[in-house]
């Protein structure tokens, strides 16, 4: 028997819920699928299998509880019909894995909440991506089983081979500028508050921030109706972002405009150092992403990012001292001339390869069916 089949010798058979058109500007699940099928796991991707198929599934695979029910699903039902679907499939033995990307939710309402709350107690195992959230959920769950799996890179996805020279040139960016890059969607005041507070404040003349999803603006018809809203936005988009970005020494974009798979790596191969731009986290796939780019990483000290930047000597800061986050900027900079860029490519490749991250999700699946 190995790590693909279940104590009879035949192979498992796994659903992970996830939507299965590919239409997602994250790719974590769709690699992580492939990964799991090279373990040899008979697995494939879907929602609507998990509400509507009587297919029997040795398991049934939990990644955000916002794919199983809907981001924006404020429909009460949805719970009832959640707990129907689980007890449906536990009688004919599924057993359920949960991949905790969130404490909570980011933008909850109480049907979301409520299914997170239905998916951490009934899941069979949980998955986290470091000790932190491991420990935070025992506390909140004793008796819940628990196991750790890094976060895989992301290995043969994206174009590796860029110099820092081209991808300068292919965006239109100083060859000569200190560039500090903030991935992902500026989801708050308070975040473009931190960030922007610490670079202005930040004593480096060659300095350039590169946040493509920072402005609060857009020059869609996202407000409807509302004639004024509209106006502004779009007021912001033409006439304040090219003014604000030339004062303060920015590349930055509207904040609904996502950055296409093609042009990503570009954007990470331009960089000296990535900055995780959040107050409150628990996981970020920009780091393992930047390491598989050979980048340093500056990030809070929260969760399971400021561990895994501790333990690997990335520079972290405390989201709400300025001053914190300067000198981890200063550091960062000195890691950066030092090679640490390297080091991290090293350890995500020992340790947060896909075959290793592959192999060990097989083998919780085996354990979980097998007790």
């Amino acid at each position: 028997m190995n790590n693909s089949e279940d104590i009879s010798g035949q192979p498992i058979k796994a659903l992970i819920v996830f939507r299965e058109n590919g239409d997602t500007d994250n790719l974590f699940v769709p690699i992580l699928c492939d990964a799991i099928k090279m373990a040899g796991i008979d697995v494939r991707c879907s929602t609507s299998e998990f509400w509507n198929s009587d297919t029997n599934y040795d398991i049934i695979h939990f990644q955000w509880p916002e794919e199983v029910v809907g981001w924006t699903c404020d429909d009460p039902g949805v719970v009832r019909r959640l707990e129907e679907r689980i007890r449906f499939f536990r009688s004919r033995g599924t057993r359920f894995v949960y991949t905790r990307h969130n404490v909570r939710p980011h933008y909850a309402n109480e049907v979301i909440s409520r299914a997170y709350d239905i998916i951490e107690s009934e899941s069979d195992v949980v998955v986290h991506m470091g000790q932190f959230s491991r420990k935070e959920f025992i506390a909140r769950y004793p008796d819940s089983r628990n196991v750790v799996i890094p976060h895989h890179i992301y290995q043969y996805t994206y174009k590796e081979d860029i110099s820092v020279e081209r991808a300068r040139q292919y965006l239109n960016l100083s060859q000569d500028a200190f560039i500090v890059t903030a991935f992902g969607k500026f989801r708050n005041r308070e975040e473009i508050d931190m960030v922007l507070g610490a670079f202005r404040a930040w004593n480096e003349p060659r300095k350039m921030l590169l946040a493509p999803r920072l402005y609060p603006f857009s020059k869609r018809n996202k407000y409807g109706g509302n004639l004024f809203k509209r106006w502004t936005s779009r007021i912001g988009y033409y006439l304040l972002i090219p003014l604000f970005n030339r004062w303060m020494k920015l590349k930055a974009g509207a904040n609904d405009e996502l950055i296409d798979n093609c042009d990503l790596p570009y954007y990470m191969a331009a960089s000296d150092v990535i900055l995780i731009q959040r107050k409150d986290i628990l996981n970020s796939g920009n780091v393992p992403l930047a390491f598989l780019y050979r980048k340093v990483v500056v990030g809070p000290n929260v969760g399971n990012i400021g561990e895994l930047l501790t333990e690997t000597g990335n520079s972290t800061f405390d989201p709400d001292r300025k001053e914190s986050i300067i000198m981890a900027l200063e550091s960062a900079r000195r890691l950066a001339l030092w090679g640490q860029g390297e080091m991290n490519y090293t350890y995500a490749m020992e340790n947060m390869n896909i075959r290793k991250v592959g192999k060990e999700y097989a083998q919780t699946y085996k354990q979980v069916i097998n007790g």
